[in-house]
């Protein structure tokens, strides 16, 4: 196979997924109601966690217009360490990433984003959110507040952003995780990806049930996935006209064929990936292995869709391998 064939290959790849169920669950499931987008007023319910944790972590809360959103953010850490971001995933928030802070917090310098359109971070019903804008809009954020390439790692559609941002702006980058990160066809479909092509989606949450069906399906942990359902539901239920919204903003723009895709990074990047995630199958993860021959791949046993709140001490551990790895060839690189 040459060159071109072999890069052919990885640009199917890239798409196949979004392909396979994009335009099913488009003709399917339930659209958006522009009405309630529109009527939708944030309320948050992070202020006492993030006032919680900030003792503890040493956290800050950080806020800042960045192209055509506030964004929002956690920032800490040791100031002479890495930077670190981290990229939370689809119905998500920054503060699902509080579990792996304290195995980081003493040796890198700590970047938690609200994704645009997520959490604290603004949403706007009149902008896009197709994941070519939203990668823009986190590179922005990185150049502008992080200031220096970092360690970038993302989860579920935070991974799949991070994939993309990789190709198309590595100068941001020292390396990058995709861990469980969503767009990666697997050989066999969750009971969630059989789900969108029936234009069924857990992710829109309508009560505390469905809350508990989605931690079902995220968390493998039993007792984890119990005693969230009901902390998340209530901001669950609040957003599902925007999360709504969110989900089919994504599969009506799919990544743009004009700009790099997720082949064209050349950083040092882990596929971390719990093989017991009921979103996203996780033989996806050979499917990124291909898109991205250079990768390395570590899979966790007994392990769901978050591998940083079922297992942070061993994740925290496998990053940090893999980012000494990192430095240590950049080093070598520069020698």
């Amino acid at each position: 196979m040459n060159q071109s064939q072999w890069s052919g290959v990885q640009h199917h790849l890239e798409r196949a997924f979004l392909e396979d169920v994009g335009p099913k669950y488009l003709l399917n499931a339930r659209p958006p109601h522009g009405l309630k987008i529109r009527q939708w007023r944030p309320k948050s319910t992070v202020h006492l966690i993030n006032h919680l944790h900030s003792g503890v972590s040493g956290l800050k809360r950080r806020s800042a217009r960045v192209g055509d959103h506030k964004l929002v953010w956690l920032e800490g850490g040791v100031g002479h360490g890495a930077p670190v971001v981290l990229l939370h995933g689809f119905a998500s928030n920054k503060e699902n990433w509080l579990s792996l802070v304290p195995f980081l917090v003493k040796t890198h310098r700590l970047f938690i984003l609200d994704l645009p359109g997520w959490g604290e971070s603004e949403f706007n019903a009149n902008l896009s959110y197709s994941l070519d804008e939203q990668v823009s809009r986190v590179a922005q954020w990185i150049a502008m507040h992080v200031g220096q390439p970092a360690h970038v790692v993302g989860n579920s559609v935070g991974g799949l952003i991070t994939a993309l941002m990789a190709g198309r702006h590595p100068d941001l980058f020292l390396s990058a995780c995709l861990m469980n990160p969503a767009g990666g066809k697997g050989v066999g479909h969750t009971r969630f990806e059989l789900g969108l092509t029936r234009g069924r989606n857990p992710m829109i949450v309508e009560s505390l049930a469905g809350a508990h069906g989605l931690m079902r399906l995220a968390i493998h942990n039993r007792a984890i996935a119990l005693a969230l359902a009901p902390i998340m539901a209530r901001d669950l239920i609040h957003r599902r006209h925007v999360n709504r919204h969110l989900f089919h903003q994504m599969l009506i723009n799919p990544p743009s064929t004009e700009l790099p895709g997720m082949a064209a990074n050349t950083k040092p990047t882990l596929i971390m990936w719990g093989k017991e995630d009921g979103l996203v199958h996780f033989t996806g993860a050979f499917t990124y292995q291909t898109i991205v021959p250079h990768a390395q791949l570590v899979l966790f046993d007994d392990v769901g869709h978050l591998p940083m709140v079922e297992v942070p001490l061993k994740t925290a551990r496998a990053l940090n391998v893999f980012w000494a790895q990192a430095m240590d060839t950049a080093k070598a690189g520069a020698a």
